[in-house]
């Protein structure tokens, strides 16, 4: 039997480690994107471990303590943006019914779908994302102060090249560009942060949820490629609409992201020369990394599916089932 453990308590250990991790990675730049992954693990072990009132609790507690590290409410904000579609998703990864109410066999439960996890954390984190954006009140002058700097750093790399772009056209560009790029980097370390709280619960007999045969259940359901529209559409309408829009754009091209590199794992499963394989693809999407981009995007938008992870009753092995 696994022992009793307060989730409340569960929920104070993992917000305090979530805040010191959330703290390094603002101020160790070389690490900051592994410390934000460990940083949604803990939050994650606490949801789906212990349950979604041990996550709030955790949330909660991050920020709080956040803010009173930086010594700054807004950091309050930020942390609790960041993290609270971790609730979200672990809340959702412990749901399950049983099998045969689906059309399944008899005496096996069917876990919600990941694919459906993936769309609500992209879709809660791209309205967190917009609402701070749009909510900040000296998000102009940070575009401005942040397009100086660009401006300063291509003019003293190349003083002898001129160029086009303005000062306001290179607002204009940074204004989609950053809920674009904070929406896919949320997605990885969302995901990263899932998966690496599924192996550490699964190890300490812990999960709820069993774990999957990720190469082949990580994929985003059709419903996705909707949101994923709609994003695109908001983007041209310029405004404040534009701001939702490449949140939203942003975070479900991360779970198509993501989807992508899934096919390429699952294609060179059993294969003799997977491990080198898959090395040269890692290596190559470092190198040409707007291409690779582009490409494992255009991979996960392809395949859009719905795998249901299948489970005799108190067992954690699964197979699936696809919609």
């Amino acid at each position: 039997m696994k022992p009793n453990a307060n989730p409340v308590v569960i929920g104070i250990i993992a917000g305090l480690a979530a805040a010191i991790l959330m703290a390094g990675a603002g101020y160790v730049s070389l690490f900051s994107v592994v410390l934000m992954i460990a940083a949604v693990t803990a939050i994650f072990v606490a949801g789906m471990g212990f349950g979604v009132v041990s996550s709030i609790v955790a949330v909660a507690l991050a920020a709080l303590a956040s803010a009173v590290l930086a010594g700054k409410v807004p950091a309050f904000i930020a942390t609790a943006v960041q993290l609270s579609p971790a609730i979200v998703m672990s809340y959702l990864a412990n749901l399950a019914r049983p099998a045969d109410e689906l059309g399944g066999p008899r005496a096996a439960m069917a876990w919600f779908p990941l694919s459906d996890v993936m769309l609500a954390g992209a879709v809660v984190s791209a309205i967190a994302t917009s609402g701070v954006l749009l909510l900040h009140p000296d998000l102009d002058a940070a575009y401005g102060a942040l397009a100086d700097l660009v401006l300063d750093l291509m003019a003293r790399t190349n003083p002898d090249v001129a160029f086009n772009v303005t000062r306001a056209e290179l607002i204009r560009y940074l204004a989609v560009l950053f809920p674009l790029t904070q929406g896919w980097q949320m997605m990885v370390a969302l995901f990263g942060g899932f998966y690496f709280a599924l192996r550490i619960l699964a190890a300490a007999r812990r999960n709820i949820r069993p774990r999957e045969d990720m190469p082949s259940s990580l994929r985003m359901n059709r419903l996705s490629i909707a949101v994923f529209l709609a994003g695109l559409a908001l983007m041209f309408a310029g405004s404040k609409l534009e701001v939702v829009g490449a949140s939203f754009v942003g975070a479900v091209a991360g779970g198509y992201l993501l989807a992508g590199y899934a096919m390429v794992h699952n294609m060179l499963r059993d294969k003799s020369y997977k491990l080198p394989a898959l090395i040269i693809v890692y290596l190559l999407s470092m190198i040409v990394w707007p291409l690779a981009f582009i490409i494992f995007l255009a991979g996960g938008l392809a395949n859009p599916r719905r795998a249901i992870a299948l489970t005799p009753h108190n067992s954690h092995e699964t197979s699936e089932t696809q919609n």
